[in-house]
C-alpha cells in the first residue's frame, strides 16, 4: 500500500503546505562547492560515487556472462508458444543432470541455477534460469535481451583493465549450505592491461527464499570481493552486490508477491520478502537491534560463507596485511544485500558486532570494519526504523532520514557535494550514502511495505514538489538514468560517459520476425546475434560452449 494511501486528505494538504516552505531550497545542504575536476579523489581513478555504481554495474556484467542462454534467459520469446511448458522440460532435463556424476565433477563447468543441479534442495515453483560460471570473463562486455530488448553492460576500462586474476566461490555440489570452494578462472585469453594487479573474486548465493518451508533458494553469482591494488603494497577492499534481473517485471511481481507460496523469479521472490523478522524470529545474524525484511536476510546468509571465504582469500595473497579501507556497494536488491551486509558485520551475533563475531575469519578480525564505507544506489527499505537508525547513526557515523508526510529527504546532499568524497578517502571514519534520483518510488516513502532506509541522502537530482505529486516513475530506478544525472551534474572530463546502455532488438537483430518469436528459426538468429556482437567487437567468447547450448535449449521443446 502507498504511504499517500493512509494519509488522511487534511494531513496530506498539511504536509504539501510543508512541502512548499521546505522545497523553498530542497537542497540546501548542497551548496559547498568546488572546482570538480580539481578536488581530490584519493586513488580512485574517477568520482567515488560514480565508480562505486560502476562496481554495481559489473555485478550485473558478470551475472550477464555466466547466463547459460542470454538470448532469452528468462523464457519471455515463449510466451507465445508456451513459456511454462517449456521450463517444466527444463526442470525435467535439470533434474536428470543434476544427477549426472559428471556434472557433480564439472566444477566452474557445471551448469547452476534450480538447486537440483547442484544436488541441494529444489524448488520448481522458480523459473528456471541457467547459468555456468566458466564463462567469466570481466574484461568483455556484455549483452543480454530481456523482454525483447538488449542490455549492453559497458563497465569501463579503468575498472576492468586492472584486473589480473579472477575466482570463483561456490557451495559445493551435494554439500550443505555453509561448505564453500574456491576456484581460479584461467583465462583462455589475456585481456586484462599490462600493469593490471587487481584481483576479482565473484561469488554465489541464494535468492528465492523468503523463509517459508520447503521454498528453498537457486543459486546465481550475487557480487564480488574487488582487491585494489595501490602503491607501496597498500590497497583497498570493495564488496559489490547485484541487483535483479528478470524479464516481465508485471508478471514477476504478481508471481513472486505471495508471502508464503511465491513463484517465479526467484530475485523478484527475495525484493517482495519485506515481512520484517527480529532477532528471535531469525535474524539476529543480520542484527541483534530491531528487525529487518526476511528476503534479504535469508539470501545473505546463503551468500555469507562465501563472501567470507573470499575475503579470506584476500587476507592470504596480501599475507595478513590489512585494506587502508573497506567499500560496500550495490544497487536495488544489491543496494539491500549491501546494507545487511554491513549490518552482519556491525550489528550481527555472528560476524559482529565490530567485525569479531565467531564466524569472522580471525585473519579478518583486524580489518577496520568500524571504518566501512557503504554507499548503495536505489536500494529499498531493508528494516524497521530502530535498525535503519542504530546502523546509521551508531554504525556509520551519518545522518539519518525519516519523514512521515514528505517522500524526500530535504536535508539531502547533491551528488556534486565536495563532502562526499571527502568522507569516502578518509580512513579514518565510517561513511554511510544512499544516492538515488527523487523519483524513483521504490526508494522513497511513497511505495512500500514501510520501514526506513539507511545512509545519508544522495539525490543525483533536484528535488521538486512534483515528487510528492507526480505517479511513480520506474525509470528513475534504473542504473543508466541515475548515472547520466550524475555524470552531467559533477562533469568531471575523469567520468567515462557509459557503462550501461539499451539497444533495441532490431539494432542487433534487424532480421527479426516478431509474429514468429520463440520458434527455432527466430531463436537461432538470436544466438546469433549474441556470437556476431562478440566477434564484431574482438571479444573472448567460448563459441563451441555456447553453441552446444544453443543445441540444448532447441532440444527443449519449444513449447510444443
Amino acid at each position: 500500500m502507498q504511504l499517500i494511501d493512509r494519509i488522511r486528505p487534511g494531513a496530506l494538504l498539511l504536509g504539501a503546505l510543508m512541502l512548499l516552505v521546505a522545497c523553498s531550497n530542497p537542497m540546501k545542504a548542497a551548496t559547498p562547492s568546488a572546482p570538480r575536476a580539481a578536488q581530490d579523489i584519493g586513488s580512485f581513478p574517477y568520482h567515488p560515487l560514480v565508480y562505486h555504481l560502476d562496481l554495481s554495474i559489473l555485478t550485473y556484467q558478470l551475472y550477464s556472462q555466466t547466463l547459460v542462454w542470454p538470448f532469452d534467459p528468462y523464457y519471455e520469446e515463449m510466451t507465445r508458444l508456451g513459456r511454462d511448458r517449456v521450463m517444466a522440460q527444463v526442470h525435467a532435463w535439470a533434474k536428470d543432470k543434476g544427477a549426472d556424476p559428471a556434472q557433480r565433477a564439472a566444477g566452474l563447468d557445471a551448469y547452476r541455477g534450480p538447486g537440483v543441479l547442484g544436488g541441494f534442495d529444489d524448488n520448481p515453483r522458480h523459473d528456471p534460469i541457467v547459468y555456468r560460471y566458466a564463462n567469466l570473463h570481466p574484461w568483455s562486455p556484455a549483452v543480454t535481451n530481456a523482454q525483447h530488448r538488449w542490455t549492453e553492460y559497458l563497465t569501463p576500462r579503468q575498472i576492468t583493465g586492472r584486473i589480473k586474476h579472477v575466482y570463483m566461490c561456490t557451495r559445493p555440489s551435494g554439500q550443505a549450505q555453509g561448505a564453500v570452494t574456491i576456484e581460479q578462472i584461467r583465462p583462455r585469453r589475456d585481456d586484462a592491461d599490462p600493469t593490471a594487479s587487481d584481483v576479482l573474486l565473484a561469488f554465489e548465493g541464494g535468492t528465492g527464499d523468503k523463509g517459508e518451508p520447503g521454498q528453498p533458494a537457486s543459486q546465481s553469482l550475487m557480487g564480488f570481493v574487488l582487491l585494489r591494488n595501490q602503491a607501496g603494497g597498500a590497497y583497498d577492499v570493495h564488496i559489490a552486490f547485484r541487483g535483479s534481473r528478470s524479464g516481465s517485471g508485471p508478471r514477476a511481481l504478481l508471481q513472486a508477491f505471495s508471502a508464503d507460496d511465491a513463484a517465479g523469479n526467484p530475485d523478484w521472490i527475495t525484493d517482495l520478502g519485506y515481512d520484517r523478522r527480529g532477532a528471535d524470529q531469525g535474524a539476529a545474524h543480520i542484527s541483534t537491534t530491531g528487525a529487518v525484511s526476511r528476503g534479504f536476510a535469508r539470501s545473505m546468509q546463503s551468500i555469507l560463507p562465501q563472501l567470507s571465504r573470499c575475503l579470506g582469500e584476500v587476507a592470504g595473497i596480501k599475507r595478513g596485511a590489512a585494506p587502508n579501507n573497506i567499500y560496500v556497494t550495490g544497487h536495488s536488491l544489491g543496494g539491500a544485500l549491501a546494507l545487511h551486509f554491513v549490518s552482519a558485520v556491525l550489528l550481527g551475533d555472528q560476524y559482529g558486532p565490530g567485525g569479531v563475531g565467531e564466524k569472522m575469519p580471525a585473519a579478518l578480525r583486524g580489518w577496520p570494519w568500524q571504518q566501512v564505507k557503504l554507499v548503495t544506489f536505489s536500494a529499498p527499505r531493508s528494516g524497521d526504523e530502530r535498525w535503519a537508525r542504530t546502523l546509521t547513526e551508531s554504525g556509520l557515523d551519518s545522518e539519518f532520514f525519516s519523514a512521515p508526510l514528505i517522500p524526500f529527504d530535504t536535508d539531502a546532499l547533491a551528488a556534486t557535494d565536495p563532502r562526499i568524497v571527502e568522507r569516502l578517502i578518509d580512513r579514518h571514519r565510517p561513511a554511510g550514502f544512499r544516492a538515488l534520483l527523487s523519483r524513483d518510488p521504490l526508494t522513497s516513502e511513497k511505495v512500500g511495505a514501510g520501514g526506513k532506509h539507511v545512509g545519508k541522502t544522495v539525490y543525483a537530482n533536484q528535488p521538486t514538489l512534483q515528487d510528492l505529486l507526480a505517479p511513480p516513475d520506474l525509470d528513475a530506478h534504473e542504473p543508466v538514468e541515475l548515472r547520466q544525472f550524475m555524470v552531467d551534474g559533477l562533469a568531471d572530463p575523469r567520468i567515462p560517459a557509459i557503462a550501461w546502455r539499451y539497444r533495441s532488438m532490431s539494432e542487433l537483430n534487424p532480421e527479426r520476425n516478431e509474429a514468429a518469436s520463440g520458434s527455432p528459426q527466430e531463436l537461432r538468429k538470436l544466438a546469433a546475434a549474441v556470437k556476431r556482437y562478440h566477434a564484431e567487437q574482438g571479444l573472448w567468447f567460448d563459441q563451441a560452449a555456447f553453441e552446444r547450448d544453443v543445441e540444448l535449449r532447441l532440444s527443449l521443446g519449444q513449447g510444443k
